[in-house]
């Protein structure tokens, strides 16, 4: 359907293996003193910063050029750029998203609409069959061999989810905020838990981990590079280990630019079936 459709910033990124608890203190004075404890600093906004992540610091919309690679486990390596076009309103955030390269498959684009109150709708469209498809979120489509979902081209849909389990942990003498989201009632994902981790001191994002509806972990990622663009925060580069496919992945953010007044009607099936049947017929006449 959609071959080359990759993982949007999602995903934004997952997993920090092998993070263990990092222990509170206590001291103990004698018998006849009093007991003194050092009492923990309080947990910082976890959901704030899950916001941020998920409406792109704050911002009304966004234009991305992005670039996923990919590598088996031969080392054999693909590549695809795709453009992501997203905004933000109170009815929910809609997405476009289409393929620049390869050229073969640039008539390959998807819309989303992700609501506050359920599920998120998305569509795909056949020009040679004026065929036009409404999937969701948990749908997987092919990449040369590799599987993504839907949910991963939208950013990883973080809105959908309830938090619990915030604790402090540390990995490689580092100071994170681990959080466990699972999956609000009758919302269809493709993955019903995920572990977010944080940075304690500047809360971005570190990474993700993924898990199927079995509760096996899916992917695992780490976000590499988070920089600030327009007084945004971006992520910009993140490395993906998909567990289950064996392929390594880097996500990479070229070009972004925030608030240019994305019109409604961009975000439309009309728009979907327009383009996908455009550029369906400049690769027919270069063929």
């Amino acid at each position: 359907m959609i071959r080359h459709l990759s993982i949007f910033f999602t995903i934004m990124a997952v997993c920090i293996g092998g993070i263990g608890l990092a222990a509170c203190s206590t001291t103990s004075q004698p018998a006849n003193r009093s007991e003194t404890t050092t009492a923990p600093a309080p947990l910082p906004d976890v959901g704030m910063m899950i916001a941020r992540v998920a409406g792109q610091d704050g911002c009304k919309d966004f234009t991305a050029l992005m670039q996923m690679i990919s590598e088996d486990e031969k080392g054999k390596k693909d590549q695809v750029d795709f453009k992501v076009q997203r905004k933000y309103s109170p009815a929910g955030v809609s997405t476009f998203v289409s393929v620049v390269s390869p050229r073969e498959d640039s008539d390959k684009a998807i819309l989303a609409i992700e609501y506050p109150d359920r599920s998120t709708e998305a569509f795909s469209y056949l020009a040679g069959l004026d065929k036009l498809t409404k999937i969701g979120s948990d749908r997987q489509l092919g990449f040369r061999g590799a599987k993504v979902s839907i949910q991963e081209l939208l950013g990883m849909e973080l809105g959908q989810y309830d938090r619990k389990n915030v604790e402090r942990v540390e990995k490689d003498n580092r100071k994170l905020i681990r959080v466990e989201l699972i999956a609000k009632t009758d919302r269809i994902l493709a993955y019903p838990r995920i572990i977010a981790f944080f940075n304690e001191g500047d809360q971005q994002p570190a990474g993700f981990d993924l898990y199927d509806s079995k509760d096996e972990l899916q992917k695992s990622a780490v976000v590499v590079e988070v920089k600030k663009i327009q007084n945004r925060q971006t992520i910009t580069n993140v490395t993906i280990n998909d567990l289950q496919q064996k392929l390594k992945l880097q996500l990479i953010t070229r070009e972004v630019a925030y608030d240019k007044g994305l019109s409604d009607r961009l975000f439309t099936v009309d728009n979907l079936k327009n383009f996908i049947s455009g550029a369906s017929r400049q690769l027919d006449r270069s063929r």
